[in-house]
Parts: structure tokens; sequence; C-alpha cells
């Protein structure tokens, strides 16, 4: 009898359907959807999922027991008999952005992996490309603050990063502590410098 451990996989309203370590040690997690609905993308109606899938996608996860792992999903599409030729829709599930390679809990991993070291030590580190690892920082940092989500902005933080070597090349670092816990970026500005 082999030895078990289950660990739970924290991605709403999916269902594991298999699991398999490949011959290179990748963990691959095959879910499908349980939502039964998607908006349709021209009207908006809620419609049923009852139209096959979209194609299969392959994202990357966080890493367990320190094997690469893997979430495939092949989404569910509904269509729309209330459209004119009536279009289809593909689901969209709110653990992943469409177009990214990853699931947004590992793009919030590599922002850990990220301090105190550069993008070319942890694309090294994670297996994955340069690009990749910006494009989970351009998704993770928002390029405005939208002032209607912070409430209070409690404790406010300047820092500053060096860019290069060097005195002159610093770039600062805005944040703010809200009230529950949450450290919040509201501008990276190119120098330390007060404008007027």
């Amino acid at each position: 009898m082999s030895a078990e451990l289950r660990i739970p996989l924290d991605i709403a309203e999916v269902k594991i359907l298999a699991t398999e370590i490949s011959d290179d040690g990748r963990l691959v997690i095959e879910v499908e959807s349980t939502l039964d609905t998607v908006q349709c993308g021209i009207c908006g109606r809620e419609i049923a999922c009852r139209y096959g899938h979209g194609q299969e996608r392959t994202l990357r996860h966080l890493p367990v027991l320190d094997m690469q792992t893997y979430i495939q999903i092949r989404p569910r599409r509904g269509q729309c008999k209330d459209c004119e030729y009536e279009p289809t829709t593909t689901q969209v599930v709110p653990w992943y952005e469409e177009r990214s390679p990853h699931i947004f809990a590992y793009d919030q991993w590599l922002m850990k992996q990220l301090v105190n070291t550069t993008v070319e030590d942890v694309s090294m580190r994670e297996n994955i490309g340069y690009d990749a690892v910006v494009g989970a920082l351009d998704r993770q940092i928002e390029t405005t603050v939208n002032w209607s989500e912070m409430g209070d902005l409690g404790t406010i933080g300047i820092d500053e990063i060096a860019l290069k070597k060097g005195r002159k090349n610093y770039a600062a670092i805005v944040t703010a502590r809200q009230k529950d816990g949450k450290c919040r970026v509201l501008a990276v500005l190119p120098d330390r410098k007060k404008r007027q």
C-alpha cells in the first residue's frame, strides 16, 4: 500500500479530473470548471455552458513538493440563442487572466521571489522566460491608482531602489499599508525629486 498526501488546490469552482507526474518530473493537474453559465460576449446575458469546450490551456501553478506544477483546463462554452447568428462564448474563470501563462496565485508567488533579487535570477530559478516574469510583474502592479478602492491610507512608505550601481540612479516606490494589513503600491517615480 503506497502512502498518500492530500494538498488543497485552493482554486474555487473547479473539479479535479486527473493528476499525473510527467517523465520530466512535472506535476500536471487536469481540472474542469463547475460553473454552469457564461456571460454572452455580445449581449451580456447569462447563457448555459452546453456548447462543448474551448481550446485546452496549460497554466503554471504554485510548486508542489518542489515540482513544477501545471493546471490543464478546457474552458466550457455557451451559445446565445437570443443574439443574431447565435454566437458562442468561452467561459472565463476568475483565477487566471486570459492570455496569461500563469494562474493569479503563481503571479503573486513570482512577486515574492523578486524580493532582493533580479528578474533574471527569478527567471532562471523558476525555469520560465524573462518576459514571463516581467508579464507577471505588469499584471500585479497597476499603472494607475484606483482611489475609490483606497479606504484609509494608513501608513505611507517611500523607498528607494537602485536602478544601476552608483549613487545617482534611483527610483522611488510609494506604498500604503491599509487597515486590513495589505500593502498597495501607489506610485513608482523615476527619481526622488520633489515636484511643484
